[in-house]
């Protein structure tokens, strides 16, 4: 069985991206950019669903190696509009990715940055994420988290901190993400188990697993049951809370409501 829900976070287009096959499920977040992709003329919401699409099928080769298939991936979106952008700009659009497949032996999982893949298990819960963006540019970030939520300081704090992780996104020194460069698969995060020891998971964009590590609103198992009984009132309960917070003053965070995703997945 398997349950999926996204909503955006404003009036803005949608950058999450939700899709699954019978054995593959992706969970893609699309970063925000204040002052747009450059480089790019199609923009986040387009290069998130040509990502997922290029996913789900290079995944569905059990043989390939989940890394490999986001290696796949990345350039197969690359080639479809290296001749229309320059993707050597560091505002190219780019994506967390969460990717989990299902085969008659094994569940494997890959995590790129912080969207993560929680996996219920007969002996407890399994959590995969990389926080490695939170470990740069520490002073715009705490800067953009300070600024009012909604206010013009907090956009142009949210600018100058999109610009500083820019320099340092894919690089040694910084934090990889799914973008132009296949070589950010290299950096993804990988874990697999026996399916016979797995009973259920979920991968979520960080607009998700906010109730848990940020909210403290919920458990990962609270999220996963609450998952189960209804898919969408995890999102629901997500802007409940945000609504007694608007200002950002108890949860400090970039916006008031970011794009939220989570798929739901029990096995057989």
């Amino acid at each position: 069985m398997t349950m999926t829900d996204s909503r955006p976070g404003s009036a803005r287009a949608n950058e999450d991206w939700v899709g699954n096959t019978h054995e593959v499920t992706v969970v893609l977040d699309g970063l925000t950019a204040p002052e747009g992709v450059g480089g790019c003329i199609h923009g986040t919401p387009w290069y998130v669903s040509r990502l997922g699409n290029h996913l789900l099928e290079a995944a569905s080769v059990q043989q390939t190696p989940l890394r490999e298939s986001l290696r796949k991936a990345i350039s197969g979106v690359s080639a479809e509009h290296a001749d229309s952008c320059d993707l050597s700009n560091p505002g190219t659009p780019s994506s967390t990715v969460a990717l989990v497949r299902v085969t008659s032996t094994r569940v494997e999982a890959l995590v790129l940055a912080d969207s993560p893949v929680v996996v219920d298990l007969d002996h407890g819960l399994s959590v995969i994420t990389d926080q490695s963006v939170e470990t740069v540019v520490h002073a715009e970030r705490e800067a953009a988290l300070a600024a009012p939520t909604g206010s013009q300081e907090k956009a142009d704090r949210m600018a100058e901190l999109v610009r500083a992780q820019r320099l340092v996104r894919n690089t040694p020194e910084g934090y990889w993400i799914a973008g132009a460069n296949p070589d950010a698969a290299d950096h993804a995060i990988e874990r697999s188990w026996p399916r016979e020891e797995v009973r259920r998971f979920a991968a979520m964009t960080d607009g998700v697993s906010c109730l848990v590590d940020v909210y403290n609103a919920m458990s990962w198992s609270d999220l996963l049951n609450t998952a189960q009984a209804n898919i969408t009132d995890v999102i629901s309960t997500v802007r409940r809370v945000e609504d007694t917070d608007p200002e950002g003053v108890r949860w400090p965070r970039y916006k008031k409501s970011d794009d939220a995703t989570i798929a739901y997945v029990e096995l057989d």
